[in-house]
């Protein structure tokens, strides 16, 4: 068994608080990590008016970094800092009205160099919003935790 998959839940435990801790974007916008597990994670952003579009739904860039925000602390599930290599989002529903909206993330691959995962964001009605499918590099650096 891999190093990096010897992970148990005080760990996983202190990574939602290093996460949820980390000054930037994301936290800037508001978005919290709620969950992680080996290859998983889920996270959440409460919507205020600042993060709508002219047409008063969710702004996509507000989605696409939930997406990339979620999906890379699921990478991190394995124990390393990663950077996003690739990300294709597809758009399905707008999230109009929305208070809340839930990501999240599982993985689909994990290789020495490359982690893939598919991110599914979703409304507090239920509503789809946005699939995600990205790439993280490992950039075998040790979380500090």
């Amino acid at each position: 068994m891999e190093k990096l998959d010897i992970i148990d839940k005080v760990n996983y435990k202190k990574m939602i608080e290093h996460r949820n801790s980390l000054d930037g974007f994301a936290k800037e916008i508001g978005i919290k990590i709620i969950s992680i597990s080996k290859g998983y994670a889920k996270g959440e952003i409460d919507i205020n008016k600042s993060h709508l579009n002219p047409g008063k739904s969710v702004h996509g860039g507000c989605i696409f970094t939930l997406a990339d925000t979620v999906g890379g602390t699921a990478a991190w599930s394995r124990g390393n800092y990663v950077a996003t290599t690739s990300s294709n989002i597809t758009y399905l529903n707008p999230a109009i009205e929305s208070k809340k909206l839930i990501a999240i993330a599982k993985e689909i691959k994990f290789g020495k160099k490359i982690l893939v995962y598919d991110i599914d964001i979703w409304d507090d009605s239920d509503r789809l919003i946005a699939k995600v499918t990205n790439s993280y590099y490992n950039i075998e650096k040790k979380l500090d935790l």
